[in-house]
């Protein structure tokens, strides 16, 4: 549940950042790739703190992994994203809604696997 919190408000800024962006004239996978960072950030907080109480021991290892993460997530979203636009024809607001809700799982599992993983710290 606590993941799902912190995930839900980081799809919310990651829309509104996205939604800034498009606004004003940022071309939509550009758009993806820096609302997804912005929120990406936040959830590191978010999640290293509140859903995995790991505290300030280890941040920057883990913090360099949730960006490996946060790197192929962001391109599945991009992935997504390009194709929900181009090939199904969704207004890009609408896509990236969709397309983080399919990665979503992806994202879970490589962060709980690996970045925030006992194993992953070092002994």
């Amino acid at each position: 549940m606590k993941f799902l919190l912190i995930g839900a408000a980081g799809y919310f800024v990651n829309l509104a950042v996205f939604g800034l962006l498009l606004k004003v004239g940022v071309p939509y996978l550009l758009d993806s790739i820096v609302s997804y960072f912005v929120s990406n950030a936040l959830m590191y907080l978010g999640n290293r703190y509140y859903t995995f109480s790991l505290g300030h021991e280890g941040f920057w290892g883990a913090y360099g992994r949730y960006i490996l993460v946060g790197l192929v997530v962001a391109g599945l979203n991009a992935i997504v994203l390009a194709f929900l636009v181009e090939i199904a024809g969704l207004y890009a607001v609408y896509a990236q809604a969709i397309s983080l809700l399919l990665i979503t799982p992806v994202a879970f599992l490589l962060n709980k696997r690996w970045t925030f993983s006992d194993r992953a710290a070092p002994q």
